[in-house]
């Protein structure tokens, strides 16, 4: 090979590693920034025991920064060189496994994960396999190949190395939005707690008390609870028990916002409706024990609530309207003088798009597309 050759392969090599370097960083700072910023906070909330407020755009650059430095020395440490020097990323990608592969039990007192003892186990694999690779091809990789060879068999260990990563890492979307709504709703970010997932119509339980709890501090819960998928009933007002399901939030914080909380093994639709008639909850409860009848469909009980909380002159929430139209269209009573023409017309057109012929999955999918967002909908075809 000639001198201007090997002087133009050396520095092709060079700008290969700068090369490899800044998509590494570009790769680590927007996978942890962007796409696991949640799950980051979830990890640094558990470790710091929420001593320490969380960075996050600091703490991707420290982490990308620290990953570098770990690159360079296992490249010093194995000599690495050619079509294989990406392959010194190996260790930083696993550390990126090992901080991104997160689930919901990051929030119990005593959470370990497989990575306190997986992570260094590989490290020592990679970096024992990697001696002896060197060894057995130390000729091969003093050898200058092709240029093309060079920069393809880089870029596509590099590659492998992130789809690898990716795959590892949290990718569940429920755990995210959960975690993206616990993070808004903590910081008294109501309105973007209820655009999360909006669109989907997926929802978690704990997702749907997250919601629940912030349309309850913006005061509109009557007038958008039905707007979101409802698959809970009335269960999806509260938390589960299980602290593997909710996070950092826990129903005690539901019962502040109540301003009261349940005697041991009482039902919660009884301790809603005492702590509203007798006046020992916060203005917050009477949301949601209404709530909780209609998400329990007992309209009997709702439409004999409704007249001991509301004046006749009183404006009802958007949801509340359209139950007591239901209801007394139900009973073919006289339709309440609460209900407006509006709320009226669109329950008769409600009534004549039922009325098409159609298998019940094409009705239900029919009237979801034109009124799944009304509690008509939820009450006739919610199961």
């Amino acid at each position: 090979m000639s001198d201007y050759t090997n002087a133009f392969y050396k520095k092709t090599a060079r700008i290969m590693i700068a090369v490899c370097g800044l998509l590494f960083s570009l790769f680590s700072f927007v996978y942890l920034y962007v796409f696991q910023r949640d799950v980051l906070e979830a990890l640094h909330f558990s470790l710091a025991h929420g001593k320490t407020t969380f960075a996050p755009m600091a703490s991707a650059l420290v982490i990308t920064l620290i990953l570098l430095l770990l690159r360079w020395g296992v490249n010093s440490l194995l000599g690495l060189k050619g079509r294989v020097r990406a392959l010194a990323y190996v260790p930083s990608f696993l550390v990126l496994c090992a901080l991104t592969d997160v689930g919901r039990g990051v929030y119990i007192s005593d959470y370990h994960t497989p990575w306190t003892w997986l992570l260094p186990l590989l490290v020592l694999l990679f970096v024992e396999i990697g001696y002896w690779l060197r060894g057995v091809f130390r000729v091969q990789l003093n050898h200058e190949g092709s240029l093309w060879g060079l920069v393809n068999s880089n870029l596509a260990i590099l590659l492998g190395l992130c789809l690898l990563t990716v795959c590892v890492g949290s990718t569940n979307r429920q755990f995210h939005h959960e975690l993206e709504a616990e993070h808004y709703l903590r910081a008294g970010e109501y309105d973007k707690v209820l655009r999360v997932g909006e669109k989907s119509l997926e929802a978690s339980r704990t997702l749907t008390a997250y919601r629940a709890v912030a349309l309850s501090h913006l005061g509109k819960m009557g007038d958008k609870l039905f707007a979101y998928p409802q698959y809970y009933r009335s269960d999806g007002l509260f938390f589960e028990t299980d602290s593997l399901h909710t996070l950092r939030y826990t129903n005690d914080s539901i019962y502040y916002l109540l301003g009261a909380r349940p005697y041991t093994g009482e039902d919660r639709m009884v301790f809603l409706r005492n702590i509203c008639y007798k006046g020992t909850g916060k203005y917050t409860s009477l949301d949601y024990y209404l709530s909780a009848l209609l998400l329990e469909k007992k309209l009997d009980s709702f439409a004999q609530a409704v007249p001991d909380f509301y004046l006749p002159e009183d404006t009802l929430p958007r949801y509340y309207r359209e139950a007591l139209v239901m209801y007394h269209v139900q009973r073919n009573d006289t339709v309440s003088s609460r209900a407006d023409s509006l709320t009226l017309d669109r329950f008769k057109a409600y009534q004549t798009l039922q009325q098409k012929e159609g298998s019940p999955l094409e009705e239900r999918n029919r009237m979801r597309r034109e009124f799944g967002d009304t509690y008509w909908w939820y009450y006739d075809y919610q199961e």
